[in-house]
């Protein structure tokens, strides 16, 4: 429990950091500059060249880390073999990965890599929070009214951030690159059409993958304030 939490930690520590580092840079990049298939040279200003590698760079080490600690951590318990949700989560983490790591490599598509980091980890903070209580409540020395209902309280957030992200913001942003790579001259130019389309079929996957969650997310909101 206490390894489940420190990793629910940095966990926080990590999406807080970059949702703020991504925020940042899309205050600033523009609603007239915001181009999913744009190439890392559009960008005259170095700083947004350095902050987007950046970007991709702690978020693709992040999830590879995760990945290797999650396997370690499993076995280091005794808790093999790995359950279905800690496969589905190496997954994701793999499919991200390639994602950023390619547009590392043809230097180009890293505004849609960097929305899809956005909306995805957006709620991370809160639900890594929400596990925290969670575990927090099992222990007699943690365990209390107040702590019960910070739980709840992170509990109902959590579930309408998740549940709007999802089912909105996440899939418009979606439709918005794979438009934008497929189907402008500018996208099909910056990006080989037939990684366009593995990426857009793992963005697809992502989105589809996360439904069971979603419906977690509306279960929490049905239960009220019940723990």
């Amino acid at each position: 429990m206490t390894t489940d939490a420190a990793s629910s930690l940095a966990s926080i520590i990590h999406a807080a950091l970059l949702c703020s580092w991504l925020s940042i840079f899309f205050a600033k990049l523009g609603w007239q500059n915001y181009i999913p298939s744009c190439k890392l040279s559009t960008h005259k200003d170095k700083d947004f060249q350095d902050v987007s590698t950046a970007c991709l760079q702690v978020c693709t080490g992040y999830m590879m880390f995760d990945s290797f600690w999650l396997v370690k951590d499993t076995y280091d318990l005794g808790l093999q073999p790995l359950t279905e949700f800690d496969c589905m989560v190496i997954a994701h983490h793999f499919m991200t990965s390639f994602y950023m790591t390619s547009c590392r490599v043809i230097q180009a598509g890293h505004i849609s890599a960097m929305i899809l980091m956005l909306t995805g980890e957006l709620s991370n903070p809160l639900m890594n929070a929400m596990f925290t209580t969670r575990f927090a409540i099992q222990l007699e020395c943690c365990n209390s009214d107040n702590m019960m209902l910070l739980h709840s309280l992170l509990e109902h957030i959590f579930a309408i951030v998740y549940f709007v992200l999802r089912i909105s913001i996440g899939p418009a942003c979606a439709i918005h690159l794979s438009y934008d790579l497929l189907f402008t001259k500018q996208g099909r130019s910056n990006v080989p059409l037939h990684l366009s389309m593995i990426w857009v079929a793992l963005v697809a996957g992502v989105l589809l993958g996360s439904g069971p969650f979603v419906m977690d997310a509306v279960d929490m909101l049905k239960d009220g304030w019940d723990l």
